[in-house]
């Protein structure tokens, strides 16, 4: 059954989810030193807890996007789109759920340091 939009925010629903959708990309490319840096900056929360990493994703990819109304919630998949009843998730890259999961950090690779 198709739904129609009730209200504003759901007319957005598109120009939010493919704008988060790229920032989604964008962070997915970065690894390692860079992804950390990326989050740290644009989310300015620390990285102590998985609590504390899944918020700061989800302020890095809100970051300067006009969300309308939409809700950004983690997902066991991705990260939860919401607004009243209507809901999608947006997979996301593998480094983004390391990161969450504690396994990213700014430590450097390099073994000489």
């Amino acid at each position: 059954m198709t739904m129609l939009p009730h209200d504003r925010q759901d007319l957005y629903l598109a120009p939010v989810v493919l704008s988060l959708d790229a920032r989604i990309a964008e962070l997915g490319r970065l690894e390692g030193r860079e992804l950390v840096t990326a989050i740290a900056l644009e989310s300015d929360c620390p990285d102590w807890t998985r609590a504390l990493r899944e918020e700061a994703v989800l302020r890095a990819v809100g970051h300067l996007t006009e969300l309308h109304g939409w809700e950004l919630q983690w997902d066991e998949r991705g990260i939860r789109v919401a607004h009243g009843d209507h809901e999608i998730v947006l997979g996301v890259s593998a480094s983004l759920i390391g990161y969450v999961n504690g396994l990213v950090t700014n430590a450097s690779t390099d073994p000489t340091g």
